[in-house]
């Protein structure tokens, strides 16, 4: 949405500007080393000052104030960026100016920042905004100053620093001044290898921290690629302590400190159990056992509540009662999870609200910051067992998490005290797409019948796509499925498990025939059984890649083929192929018996990211498997 408004503002392009000789000469230098950027940051300083305030819920905290000064620089004709800043009720926005470079001076613009609404189709409401500048150059060597002043109200919401941007930066600098009253830490995160910076001075009652890094390549967008978090270097700011008026208060010194915090909001959300008390009835009424009730609270909830963000100063933090939930049908993760954890509790069973980071985030419970967790669940202790129970995650049954949270530590709710619990993985082969096929052929003419079984993962995204779609679509959706979206092939009579129950594993099955796959050349007849591979050339990087991929799951696949011809033999046969790497697998071979082939392929994902450390061997991966599926083999009379 707000690339949408960026790119739709109409900008003037700054006129053509007299350039110093020594810009001129940068630019060229400069031009060289990023041949595929139009702008650099030449420099980019952000000074970060302390001070004692209150905030909204009238606690004594700690005040941040960021000064920042950034200076862009055309590196081509006809350059430009656009230049954001994002506020909200606890980042104040006070100055942001622009100024362009006339010779050796800078003369500031009398506009201000164009400011917009930051929301998308998932947000209800929310208090972001963002003040931007369209920057556009006439000249190689122009250069533009963005000045930014802005005030954190409470030091917990200034998280992480990240020294890369989308553009090239010369210099990152990030300076702390921190008086003798507070007490504070930076946590380091993939300064391996990235030549960071660091000092630190002391003088006249402050400590001054310092870091520094150059020479920074723009952070751009890939396919897949992996969270920033896991590999550009960072800093998570984690104000411990301080001292007002003789007294020393506690910021985030601990992991009980967060959930202090945590739990003084989500006690906010002032539950009332009484008002969920008839429809909880109505939703066991026909539940014979406790495994029912269990599920049928959490798939009604999964099901009849729509997840939708509240981002709105401190009601982005505090959870959504759990009756004004039941009765809008919608919620954001920890409105859906609060209402799933008082029905539950309700019910007699023991469950606990519960914080967690998704995998996006590398964090783990031990650092005490509120950028650990952006995502709400429920904790279920049942029977000596712990369940993971996350209401957005429409169609996972009970017993089974998304992978989004999986291997991730969770923050449960206890009263006074909280527990630490793991979110257990799970292995490519829980999340499976099983193909069978049985082909005769006839007349140049492969038919048969073919059954696709989809269990975990793969059976929830399934559930999504087809139970979103209108029942008018539902059949050519499955027909597709069928199809493989492969115009040689047609199906009919397709038929499919109880797809009204997510608990069972998804069938699809029916009839297909394939056209054009038989070749005849000197009568022989040439095949390719593999008529449906399952391609990962998407994920094959060229030299440009810059990140590893993440393919947010692990998942196999598992395929077996059959096909019978009425005469004939069966020639030149590929050799079997096995593959092996950390993280990844494939076998294939091809096996004849009379005037039958089958073809048995499996693929499993065991890790659901490739760092770029290992892209020498995913290529020789992805290759050996295309050339494989490709392959035809011969049908011969002789």
């Amino acid at each position: 949405m707000l690339m949408t408004v960026l790119l739709c503002c109409t900008t003037v392009w700054l006129q053509a500007q007299q350039i110093a000789v020594d810009d001129a000469a940068d630019a060229d230098r400069l031009a060289k080393l990023y041949k595929d950027d139009n702008v650099i940051c030449k420099s980019s300083y952000h000074y970060y000052t302390f001070d004692k305030g209150v905030n909204a819920l009238n606690d004594k905290v700690v005040v941040v104030q960021e000064d920042a000064e950034l200076e862009f620089m055309a590196l081509k004709k006809f350059a430009g960026i656009t230049y954001p800043e994002f506020y909200n009720r606890f980042i104040r926005l006070k100055t942001f100016k622009k100024a362009v470079k006339v010779n050796t001076k800078f003369i500031t613009s009398e506009r201000s920042g164009i400011d917009r609404a930051v929301t998308d189709e998932n947000i209800f409401f929310d208090d972001s905004r963002v003040q931007y500048y369209p920057i556009r150059f006439s000249d190689k060597g122009n250069i533009a100053r963005v000045t930014v002043k802005k005030e954190y109200t409470d030091a917990k919401y200034l998280t992480r620093l990240f020294f890369s941007a989308p553009y090239p930066v010369s210099e990152q600098v990030f300076e702390f001044r921190v008086p003798t009253w507070l007490t504070i830490d930076f946590k380091t995160f993939n300064f391996e290898g990235s030549k960071v910076e660091r000092k630190e001075t002391k003088k006249g009652g402050y400590t001054n921290y310092v870091f520094i890094l150059k020479d920074i390549p723009a952070s751009k967008g890939e396919y897949k690629q992996m969270g920033k978090a896991y590999t550009e270097p960072h800093i998570v700011i984690q104000v411990k302590s301080f001292e007002s008026k003789g007294d020393v208060l506690k910021g985030f010194d601990q992991t009980a400190d967060v959930y202090n915090w945590n739990n003084r909001l989500y006690k906010m959300a002032e539950n009332d159990p009484a008002k969920l008390k008839a429809t909880l009835a109505r939703i066991t009424a026909n539940a014979p056992t406790e495994v029912d009730k269990i599920k049928a609270i959490y798939y009604w909830v999964q099901d009849k509540v729509r997840y939708i963000a509240y981002e709105d100063g401190y009601s982005g933090y505090i959870p959504s009662s759990a009756q004004d939930v039941l009765t809008n049908k919608y919620g954001d993760c920890k409105g859906m999870a609060n209402l799933l954890t008082e029905f539950l509790k309700l019910a007699g069973f023991d469950a606990h609200f519960t914080w967690i980071g998704t995998r996006a985030l590398p964090y783990s419970q031990s650092l005490p910051a509120l950028c650990v967790n952006n995502h709400a669940i429920t904790t279920l202790y049942y029977k000596g067992k712990e369940y993971f129970l996350d209401a957005t995650e429409k169609y996972v049954p009970f017993g089974e998490n998304a992978y989004r949270i999986q291997g991730k530590e969770a923050m449960v709710a206890n009263g006074d005290k909280f527990d630490i619990k793991k979110v257990p993985m799970t292995t490519g082969d829980e999340h499976k797409i099983f193909t069978k096929a049985d082909f005769s052929l006839a007349n140049d003419l492969l038919s048969g019948k073919i059954q696709v079984t989809l269990t975990g993962n793969e059976r929830k995204d399934f559930h999504q796509m087809y139970q979103d779609l209108p029942n008018t679509s539902r059949e050519k959706f499955l027909n597709g499925y069928l199809e493989f979206d492969n115009d040689n092939v047609q199906a009919s009579n397709v038929k499919t498990s109880d797809l009204n129950n997510r608990d069972i594993p998804i069938q699809i099955s029916g009839n297909v025939e394939l056209a054009n796959y038989v070749q005849v050349i000197a009568g022989d007849k040439y095949v390719n059984l593999d008529f449906f591979p399952k391609t990962l050339s998407r994920y094959m990087p060229d030299e440009k890649r810059k990140s590893g991929y993440d393919f947010d799951y692990v998942l196999s696949f598992e395929d077996e083929f059959s096909l019978t011809i009425p005469s004939g033999k069966f020639a030149d046969i590929p050799e079997k192929l096995e593959l092996k790497f950390d993280g990844y697998e494939f076998r294939g071979q091809y096996v004849v018996t009379g005037n039958k082939i089958v073809l048995k392929k499996y693929l499993v994902l065991k890790n659901s990211t490739i760092p770029q450390s290992d892209f020498a061997n995913w290529k020789k991966f992805l290759e050996s498997i295309k050339s494989f599926s490709s392959y035809f083999f011969s049908i011969t009379s002789k």
